[in-house]
């Protein structure tokens, strides 16, 4: 091939190639599926969640990791937060040790935690936590997930901040901060004085 005869491709008339793949419009139809269906989908789930965030909270029973037994109902005359976690977690590690130091600061006042480990791949690696972090408070596992289904938890970190009578007061989705849920406890607890 030479100069002279330069191949058709090369010609400054020659017919660019077709695009392929989908056009701007069809693009622009699928967007919009997409986003109606991320819509619908958002829908039926705030719908279908059903979380009791006011009345009384659901009663249970839950095995603890130290063997021990315990039920919501035997807390009754105390503020309670459940807490629902996995190891596996990150914003559940995030609350860790403020939890903790919840627990720690506000145990004499009446108030305790109920920490309900859920999803997890085995009960040594939710030990392992819990040896991590310190915690002291009573943690069970709920491996068949019938507190976890109970409270139509979606998935980890929830907590429920429960008052003295057993009503649920407050829901928290993703981690608690220290400063924000002492403000909570404190003002349940006053309620009782």
């Amino acid at each position: 091939m030479s100069i002279e005869n330069p191949p058709e491709f090369l010609e400054p008339g020659a017919a660019k190639p077709k695009r392929r793949g989908l056009s701007l419009g069809s693009l622009s139809i699928l967007a919009a599926v997409a986003v109606l269906a991320v819509i619908l989908a958002l829908q039926l789930a705030e719908r279908n969640r059903g979380r009791p965030l006011s009345g009384l909270a659901p009663d249970f029973e839950l095995t603890l990791f130290d063997g021990g037994e315990v039920a919501l109902a035997d807390y009754r005359g105390q503020v309670v937060l459940l807490n629902f976690w996995a190891s596996w977690c990150p914003p559940c590690r995030d609350e860790a040790l403020d939890l903790q130091a919840l627990y720690s600061d506000y145990r004499e006042s009446g108030f305790t935690i109920i920490g309900i480990n859920m999803l997890e791949s085995s009960p040594q690696k939710a030990l392992d936590f819990i040896e991590e972090f310190g915690i002291s408070y009573a943690n069970g596992e709920d491996r068949q997930q019938r507190v976890t289904n109970l409270y139509r938890v979606e998935g980890p970190p929830e907590s429920y901040l429960i008052d003295q009578a057993g009503d649920v007061r407050q829901f928290y989705f993703g981690s608690i901060r220290y400063n924000k849920l002492s403000r909570a406890i404190e003002a349940l607890l006053a309620e009782q004085r």
